[in-house]
């Protein structure tokens, strides 16, 4: 069973998480056209996320240090809109959990399908998998997913 249930409700957090639930509903559309044309849903949807992911890249410092990326990937907004926690940094690894998804929201309108949904969210992170495509030295990999049923969203950057 998915639990995604903001804790943050502040004026502004809620009006940027309507923009995540709009991003949420546009993917989720484009999938679902791709089949009606015939296309494989999953693979459609993954080549242009990830590539979305590329033009993501410049939000972010040029930098192969770990804690600096996920200094500058804590903003206040991010954090509120997700309920982010750092779980642990080092100089070679940071993790962090996110409690809430905008996009995850927005799915849950339109379906019930639990394993639709998990193929939705695993193929909304090739945005994060493509940003870091454009990293040398700091890797991603996405443990858990409140998508596929687990509580949180569990984010690693590594050192590559």
């Amino acid at each position: 069973m998915i639990k995604n249930e903001p804790t943050i409700n502040d004026f502004l957090s809620c009006e940027i998480r309507k923009a995540n639930e709009l991003r949420g509903l546009w993917y989720y559309q484009l999938v679902k056209s791709a089949g009606r044309y015939g296309l494989d849903e999953e693979e459609f949807a993954r080549g242009g996320i990830r590539k979305l992911g590329h033009l993501y890249r410049g939000l972010y410092p040029d930098t192969d240090s770990v804690p600096e990326f996920v200094g500058a990937f804590l903003s206040e907004h991010h954090i509120k809109q997700f309920g982010m926690q750092l779980k642990s940094l080092t100089e070679d690894e940071g993790v962090i959990h996110f409690h809430y998804c905008p996009m995850l929201g927005a799915w849950t309108k339109l379906t019930c399908d639990e394993k639709e949904i998990g193929m939705i969210c695993d193929c909304a992170m090739d945005v994060d998998r493509g940003t870091f495509d454009c990293y040398d030295h700091i890797g991603f990999r996405l443990e858990k997913a409140i998508g596929c049923g687990d509580e949180v969203c569990e984010l690693h950057f590594f050192k590559k």
